[in-house]
C-alpha cells in the first residue's frame, strides 16, 4: 500500500496522463477566391474569414478530409486546410475539392459541340 502512494505521487509530481497537453482544437483554411461571407457557422463551429483565410477557435473532432470536404461545398475551392493539428497535403485537398469547381463549357460551347 504504501508504494502505490509513492507511486501515485511520483505520478502526480512528474504530470502523469492526467497533465498531458490536450490536442488543437481551432481550424483554418485557405481559399482560392475570397470568401463570400464573413461569417459561417459549420458543424457547430464559427469561422470567421477575412479575404481568403477563414479561422475558426474550436471545431469538433471530426475527420479533417470531411470537414474540408464539407466547407469547399460551402465557401469554394479551398487551397489550404488545417484542422485540430492535421494539416491537408497536396493530394488530400485534391480529394478536398469537389468536382462541380471543374470548369465547364458555357452555353456556346455546348452548342458548337452540336
Amino acid at each position: 500500500m504504501r508504494s502505490f502512494l509513492f507511486a501515485v505521487a511520483a505520478m502526480a509530481a512528474t504530470g502523469g496522463p492526467a497533465m498531458a497537453e490536450p490536442q488543437a482544437q481551432n481550424a483554418w483554411l485557405t481559399l482560392s477566391a475570397p470568401a463570400p461571407r464573413d461569417y459561417v457557422v459549420f458543424d457547430g463551429a464559427a469561422w470567421r474569414c477575412e479575404g481568403q483565410v477563414c479561422r475558426s477557435i474550436q471545431v469538433k473532432s471530426l475527420p479533417p478530409l470531411r470537414s474540408c470536404r464539407r466547407l469547399a461545398r460551402e465557401l469554394g475551392p479551398v487551397t489550404g486546410f488545417s484542422y485540430r493539428g492535421v494539416t491537408l497535403s497536396d493530394a488530400q485537398l485534391a480529394d478536398c475539392n469537389p468536382a462541380r469547381f471543374a470548369t465547364t463549357p458555357g452555353p456556346a460551347k455546348v452548342a458548337a459541340a452540336r
